[in-house]
């Protein structure tokens, strides 16, 4: 393309078709993450592509069908926002550093030494994770990759967890969905179907992430799910 200024894709794909654009790689990633900025400074070509490296451009009719508009800076913003964004190498380093120690500071505050009974320093996990070399996803909640980053931790370390117990109730034909959801944040104890057809799913979920699991599980089942903690 020759841009002479620093450069990155967004890429959107929907239905089996590619759609890209190129954009200032700092404000594109800052509305991303925020929404805020203007996408007319951000873009650094208007135009939408199916390939932009070898210029290939979307035709209008193609974008009016799968966006319903052929507004480049309106589908720009749905493509950075819905989309994904590549990275530069530092802005990868950075926010996978930022991740790390996000996740860092939850564990000091969960993981028990069960020899002890005292909490395991920030300084021994840094280095436990740096053993294991436990992947980080820059774009994930810090919440979300938890239960990912114990399992791994648990190859070189003892520790026991700061859990809170919980019974969640659902109907049958969702049951697996919620139970899915559940095990990605804690441990399931038990599974039982009730007389009503309903299902009690027993679980305990780190101290830590009480506070989003509850806002998940609110934002994604409403008061299909009841949730009893302590049960």
């Amino acid at each position: 393309m020759g841009l002479s200024k620093p450069s990155t894709i967004g890429r959107l794909s929907l239905r089996g078709e590619k759609f890209e654009i190129i954009v200032a790689p700092d404000p594109a990633l800052n509305f991303k993450l925020t929404g805020k900025g203007d996408i007319r400074k951000i873009l650094l070509i208007d135009e939408i592509y199916s390939d932009s490296k070898k210029g290939l451009r979307v035709s209008s009719e193609k974008l009016k069908k799968f966006f319903g508009t052929t507004d480049v800076f309106k589908i720009a913003e749905r493509i950075l926002l819905e989309g994904e964004l590549q990275l530069t190498s530092e802005q990868r380093r950075k926010m996978i550093e930022s991740k790390r120690q996000q996740i860092i500071a939850m564990l000091s505050k969960s993981l028990i030494d069960p020899s002890l009974g005292n909490p395991i320093p920030s300084l021994r996990i840094e280095q436990a994770l740096s053993q294991i070399g436990v992947s980080i996803d820059p774009f994930k909640p810090p919440e979300e990759q938890f239960k990912n980053v114990v399992k791994a931790l648990r190859q070189i370390l003892q520790f026991k967890i700061n859990d809170i117990p919980l019974t969640l109730t659902c109907q049958q034909e969702e049951s697996n969905d919620v139970y899915g959801f559940v095990n990605s944040f804690g441990e399931i104890e038990q599974t039982k179907a009730q007389k009503d057809k309903s299902v009690k799913i027993t679980a305990r979920i780190p101290s830590i992430l009480m506070s989003y699991f509850l806002e998940k599980v609110n934002e994604k089942y409403g008061e299909r799910v009841k949730v009893d903690i302590g049960a």
